[in-house]
C-alpha cells in the first residue's frame, strides 16, 4: 500500500463518518453531599476497627461456627468461582494488546507432464511463521482491559462483601437460636410451676377446699404454657437448619456456648461520614464498575477511529522440482481499516455506552446512600433498644412485686386465683420480651458494625 495513502486513510474515514462525539459530563444530580456527622446519636468506644470483631462476644462455639463457615459456605465458594471467570475475562482483553504469532505449514505433491511429454512428480513444503499487530493508537483495546481489570477488582471486592455478609448472618443466626433457646427454658420453668399450681388445685378441689372453676383455671393455663412448648422446639430446629446452610454442613446439631446474656456486644468504632466511604466493600465495589464503565465508554468512543494492523509472514520452501535449493519467502504490510457506514452500529454502541456509565452512576449515588441509612437505622435501633431494655427490667421488676401481692392476697382469702393468673401471664409475657430485646440489641450492633464495613479495609495490588 502506498505511505501516503495510509496516512491519508484515517482522514478520509472521519471524515466519511462525521464528527466524533464527545463523551458527555456524568449527570450533575448524582452528586452526592456527605454529611459532617452522623445525624443519630452514636456511642462509639473505641477508635479502631476490629477485623475479627465477632471475637469479642467471647463465645468459643460461635467461633468455631464462623471458622466452619468461611471455609465451607456456597455463598463464598461461588463468589470465587465468579473471581475466576473475571480474571480469565480480563486476561481475554489484556490479549488483544500482544501480538499474534501463529505457525502454519503445508505438504504438496504431484505429478506433471513437461514440455517433451516426460511425467515428473515434484513436492514442494512451506513452513512459515505468521505475526499480526493492531497498533492500538486510539486507545481501544487498552481500555477494554482496563475495564475488564476493573471489573475483576469489583469481583474481588464483592467476594468481601459476601464473606462480611456471611459472617454478620452466622453471628445474628447464632444470637437468634440462643434467644430461642432462652425462651424455651423459660416455658419450661413456667410449665413447672404451672405443674406445681395444677396438683395443688388438685389436691384443694378434691378436699372441696376449692372450686371446680379454680381447678379448671389451672388446667388450662398448664395447657396453654405446654401447648407453646412444641411450637418453639420447631423454631429451634429451623433455626439451627439456617446455621447448617451457613456452615455449609448436614443436618448436624449445633452445640452451644454462652447463654444469650452474657454475649456481649461488639464495640463500634468511631467512625465520621466521610471516613466510612471507603470501609464499606459495596461502595468501594459499586465505585470500581463506576470506573470500568468510564472505560468501557472511551472504547466505544475508540470505535470510530481506524484500525491499524500489521501483519508479518516469514517462511521457507523447500521444493524437489524445480528448484532443488530451500528459498526463503517473506512479505511486511500494514492496513488501516476505517469504518464508513456500518448502519450506525458503532453510534448505537456509544450511545449504549453512555447509558451503562450513567446507570453506574447512578447506582453508586444509591449504594451510598442506602449505606448511610443502613448506619443510621442500626444507630437509632441500638440507641431507642437500650432505652427499651431499660423500662423492660423496671417493668418485670414491677410485675414480679405484683404476683408476689397477688399470691399472698390469694391465699389469705381478699382475691380470687384468677388475679394470680393474670399476674403470671404478665411477667412470662415481660420475661419473654426482654429475652426478645436482648437479643434485638445484640443483632443491631452487629448490624451496625456491618454497616459501617465489618472490619474491613481496602488496598488494591495490581490496580496499576
Amino acid at each position: 500500500m502506498n505511505l501516503s495513502l495510509l496516512k491519508l486513510m484515517p482522514l478520509i474515514a472521519i471524515a466519511l463518518n462525521g464528527c466524533i462525539p464527545n463523551i458527555p459530563s456524568k449527570p450533575s444530580a448524582a452528586h452526592i453531599n456527605i454529611p459532617v456527622h452522623w445525624h443519630e446519636r452514636f456511642n462509639s468506644t473505641q477508635r479502631q476497627y476490629d477485623a475479627q470483631w465477632w471475637m469479642q462476644l467471647h463465645d468459643p462455639i460461635l467461633n468455631q461456627l464462623i471458622n466452619e463457615a468461611l471455609e465451607h459456605n456456597t455463598d463464598i465458594a461461588l463468589a470465587q468461582t465468579r473471581i475466576q471467570q473475571a480474571l480469565a475475562q480480563e486476561h481475554v482483553f489484556r490479549s488483544s494488546l500482544l501480538p499474534a504469532l501463529n505457525a502454519s505449514g503445508g505438504t504438496t505433491r504431484q505429478k506433471n507432464l513437461n514440455a517433451v511429454g516426460i511425467a515428473t512428480i515434484s513436492r514442494v513444503e512451506q513452513p512459515a511463521f505468521q505475526a499480526a499487530y493492531e497498533l492500538d493508537i486510539f486507545g481501544k483495546n487498552r481500555n477494554n482491559w482496563k475495564s475488564a481489570r476493573l471489573n475483576r477488582l469489583a469481583t474481588e471486592i464483592a467476594a468481601e462483601s459476601t464473606r462480611l455478609s456471611v459472617i454478620s448472618t452466622t453471628v445474628k443466626a447464632y444470637i437468634t437460636l440462643r434467644a430461642l433457646d432462652e425462651k424455651l427454658e423459660l416455658l419450661q420453668q413456667t410449665l413447672n410451676a404451672r405443674q406445681k399450681e395444677l396438683t395443688i388445685a388438685h389436691s384443694k378441689a378434691k378436699i372441696g377446699y376449692t372450686s371446680t372453676l379454680e381447678l379448671n383455671q389451672a388446667q388450662a393455663e398448664y395447657a396453654a404454657t405446654l401447648q407453646q412448648i412444641p411450637t418453639i422446639q420447631t423454631i429451634i430446629s429451623q433455626q439451627e437448619h439456617v446455621l447448617n446452610i451457613l456452615t455449609g454442613s448436614t443436618s448436624k446439631i449445633i452445640r452451644r456456648g454462652l447463654p444469650l446474656s452474657k454475649l456481649h456486644a461488639p464495640a463500634i468504632p468511631e467512625i465520621l461520614p466521610s471516613d466510612f466511604m471507603k470501609n464499606r466493600p459495596d461502595i468501594v465495589q459499586s465505585s470500581l464498575l463506576l470506573a470500568a464503565s468510564d472505560a468501557t465508554l472511551a472504547a466505544a468512543q475508540a470505535q470510530f477511529f481506524p484500525s491499524v494492523k500489521i501483519n508479518a509472514v516469514f517462511g521457507r520452501i523447500f521444493s524437489t522440482a524445480p528448484i532443488k535449493e530451500p528459498v526463503n519467502v517473506w512479505s511486511i504490510g500494514g492496513s488501516v481499516l476505517a469504518p464508513i457506514f456500518e448502519g450506525g452500529q458503532i453510534k448505537a454502541n456509544f450511545d449504549l455506552g453512555i447509558a451503562k456509565r450513567n446507570e453506574a452512576v447512578w447506582n453508586y449515588r444509591k449504594v451510598v446512600l442506602t449505606a448511610m441509612k443502613e448506619v443510621e437505622d442500626q444507630l437509632s435501633t441500638g440507641y431507642r433498644l437500650q432505652q427499651q431494655q431499660q423500662a423492660l427490667q423496671l417493668e418485670r421488676d414491677a410485675v414480679a412485686s405484683a404476683l408476689h401481692h397477688a399470691k399472698n392476697r390469694y391465699l389469705a382469702g381478699y382475691s380470687s386465683y384468677l388475679e394470680v393468673l393474670d399476674s403470671q401471664r404478665n411477667l412470662f409475657s415481660v420475661q419473654s420480651q426482654l429475652i426478645q430485646s436482648q437479643a434485638d440489641y445484640l443483632t443491631s450492633q452487629v448490624s451496625l458494625y456491618q454497616a459501617l464495613g465489618g472490619g474491613w479495609s481496602y488496598s488494591v495490588k495490581d490496580a496499576q
